[in-house]
């Protein structure tokens, strides 16, 4: 993707950039028309992805069941059944990085960035990620938060997002620890309906992206179409400070006991909880901890919903 700084990505309002990276902002942007979006891509992207590389889920449609989502795989089928599967069916597909298979989406990922540091000087990142997400007429993604910086890119559908306030008891600190550990799946989070009342929600459509406040918590409900949509993901130097906090507060609350906890990412007490998270993984506790998918159903586009079960097995990452 070759740059052209005479024509934005985002198309930016004055008093949004500000708040960019520390408030709620929608904002317009162009990338809905790129043809790496187009079906034909994005079959080429399915064709040529590798199994660590994605997640394929089912679940509840009618609500927010989160018992009901189903860890799935792809096994011999081209892109194009996948997106028919897709089309037809009650399917989230998730794909983790693109670029490795189709260096174009990590051009594009760079010249996102490179807009960023030019709008907003003080925007520093590092670990620019992007993953995209194609999947079924009212599908849903329960409600959870995400560790890093992130905004969501609408390419194609439209679907209703419903962002919370980054706090208790909307978000538990207890299990954004764990989360962001890599001890819990990021739907742990506890949800009640009483938390509808404070969310604000959005009917996302083609050209248009969300960035919320870090760990705000959200949820997704497609609209009765396919949705094609991406995320970007990136880091701060305040950003990993509030993660590395998390981290060490997670493992003081559950191998010592502790509960009261500061959340300071400045001083001392931060340079302990450095501390303490660099000797957690220097003494290979983390690297224990592998992340295992229960996967019971194959992608299928003649099947039900596009899912035909399987023999239940074991995908470790």
């Amino acid at each position: 993707m070759a740059s052209n700084t005479a024509t934005p990505i985002i198309e930016w309002e004055g008093d949004r950039r500000p708040g960019f990276g520390s408030e709620l902002v929608k904002l317009n942007h162009r990338l809905h028309q790129h043809p790496l979006f187009s079906d034909a891509a994005l079959a080429l992207l399915l064709d040529s992805v590798s199994r660590e590389d994605y997640y394929v889920n089912t679940m509840d449609v009618t609500s927010h069941n989160v018992r009901s989502r189903r860890e799935g795989e792809i096994r011999a089928l081209s892109g194009k059944q996948v997106l028919e599967a897709v089309r037809t069916g009650q399917i989230w597909i998730l794909l983790l990085r693109p670029h490795k298979s189709q260096p174009a989406y990590r051009e594009m990922l760079e010249e996102i960035y490179a807009e960023l540091r030019r709008t907003l000087p003080s925007f520093d990142t590092k670990f620019e990620m992007m993953s995209i997400l194609i999947s079924s007429p009212n599908i849903q993604v329960y409600y959870h938060c995400d560790i890093p910086g992130q905004s969501l890119w609408q390419v194609r559908g439209h679907k209703f997002v419903y962002v919370y306030p980054n706090r208790p008891p909307f978000l538990n600190q207890a299990a954004l620890e764990k989360i962001a550990l890599g001890e819990a799946h990021e739907i742990s989070l506890p949800y009640e309906e009483s938390f509808e009342q404070y969310a604000t929600v959005f009917d996302l459509q083609p050209g248009q992206l969300l960035h919320w406040p870090l760990n705000s918590p959200h949820r997704i409900v497609n609209g009765d179409c396919v949705n094609v949509s991406f995320t970007t993901e990136h880091f701060t130097r305040a950003i990993r400070r509030t993660f590395y906090v998390n981290c060490a507060n997670g493992i003081l609350r559950q191998r010592f006991g502790c509960t009261r906890l500061s959340q300071n990412t400045t001083g001392l007490s931060y340079w302990a909880k450095l501390g303490l998270v660099a000797a957690y993984k220097l003494s290979g506790r983390k690297k224990k901890r592998r992340k295992v998918l229960h996967v019971d159903f194959a992608v299928d586009p003649t099947a039900p919903r596009g899912v035909r079960d399987i023999t239940p097995h074991e995908f470790g990452r």
